[in-house]
Parts: structure tokens; C-alpha cells; sequence
């Protein structure tokens, strides 16, 4: 009976640092994306027929920038230079679109860079941040703020 005791014990500490190894590199590796940028959950879906992926969107001065949300990576998925971004007007997404399981009252926005046309979802506040972010661009190419 002894020994029952000791293997479950170990087993259940086992299972206990698994999940607190996990939750540890979740928070590192969202920590070393953010770099203290604006960092919030965002769904990209590339083509209109394709599935939503979730991820985490990065703006700064330059760009913006989509990670994956599962994943070990630190280098983003897509970027998109802020320059030749088009941001389309935000419009509520259609019941039972899976981004809604995540993100709560997400907006999907059309989104075209270059060649490019991609929709993207975001809760309303980050879509706000975002939109105010891409219209307070400074007017020519290659200009950057300090």
C-alpha cells in the first residue's frame, strides 16, 4: 500500500511540473515577443475560404507583425510593413466563426498588403488601438519616429 502511495505521489508531481514548465515558457515567450510593444490575441485568416488561425499581433513604429499562438518560435509568422498596410472598416463577424470561441465580440477587418488580401479579428479595443495606430502614420515613406 506503501508503494501505491509513493508512485501516485510521483506521478501527480510529475504531472504538476509538467503543467508549471508549460505555463512558464507561455509566459516567457509571450514576455520576449511583447518587448513592450502593444501585444494582443488576434485571427488571421488568409484567403476567404481558409481557417482562422489564432496568433498574437505586434504593432511598432515600423510594422505590424502576427506570431503564432502555439509554438516555441520568437520570429513572426507574417509581417507587414505599416507603410503598405490597407486597413479595411471593421464589421462584427458571422455567428458561430470560430474566432468568436476566443475572442469575445471580435470584429473582423479586411486587410490587403501589396498583392496580398487577408481578414484579420480582434476584440473592439485592440481593433480601436490598431485603427488609430495605421491613421496616425506619419505622411511619406520610410519616415520614422522616434
Amino acid at each position: 500500500m506503501h508503494q501505491l502511495w509513493l508512485t501516485s505521489e510521483l506521478l501527480v508531481g510529475g504531472c504538476l511540473l509538467i503543467v508549471v514548465f508549460v505555463l512558464g515558457v507561455i509566459f516567457t515567450r509571450r514576455r520576449v515577443i511583447a518587448h513592450g510593444k502593444p501585444l494582443t490575441v488576434c485571427a488571421l485568416r488568409e484567403s476567404a475560404d481558409g481557417k482562422w488561425r489564432f496568433g498574437l499581433v505586434r504593432y511598432g513604429t515600423t510594422g505590424l507583425e502576427w506570431f503564432k499562438l502555439t509554438g516555441i518560435s520568437l520570429r513572426p509568422a507574417r509581417r507587414w510593413d505599416r507603410s503598405l498596410l490597407e486597413f479595411g472598416a471593421g464589421r462584427p463577424l458571422e455567428s458561430g466563426e470560430r474566432p468568436e470561441i476566443l475572442i469575445g465580440g471580435a470584429i473582423k477587418v479586411d486587410c490587403a498588403y501589396r498583392e496580398a488580401r487577408f481578414e484579420i479579428a480582434l476584440a473592439q479595443a485592440p481593433y480601436t488601438a490598431l485603427r488609430s495606430w495605421i491613421e496616425a502614420s506619419p505622411p511619406g515613406r520610410n519616415f520614422y519616429v522616434a
